[in-house]
């Protein structure tokens, strides 16, 4: 089971990877939190649970920031391309999580 969501993380990541960063959001900081922070965050854990189980710091901060994301996702639907770049964030984000759990049992 987790090979299979090994195979369908990294070919998220692939599409994510040729995605632009959305031009509006180096600035913008919906309610309080740094996309660009957001994003660096979380596609390093992503990236790092594409490559093997992750360790405690990187899991609480999966965890703690695709939270934090899913509660600002609704907020940045006045703007289509940045809706659409960070779902795709989110969705990488919580399949990185199912499959560090699934390695773990």
């Amino acid at each position: 089971m987790a090979e299979a969501k090994v195979d369908q993380l990294a070919r998220r990541w692939d599409e994510f990877r040729t995605l632009r960063f959305p031009p509006g959001f180096y600035q913008r900081e919906p309610e309080g939190e740094c996309m660009v922070m957001m994003d660096t965050m979380l596609a390093g854990c992503v990236s790092s649970a594409i490559n093997g189980p992750l360790d405690d710091r990187y899991r609480d901060v999966l965890r703690e920031r695709t939270a934090v994301l899913e509660e600002i996702l609704p907020s940045i639907g006045d703007d289509e391309y940045a809706t659409k770049y960070f779902t795709h964030l989110h969705g990488m984000a919580v399949l990185a999580a199912e499959l560090d759990k699934a390695r773990s049992e």
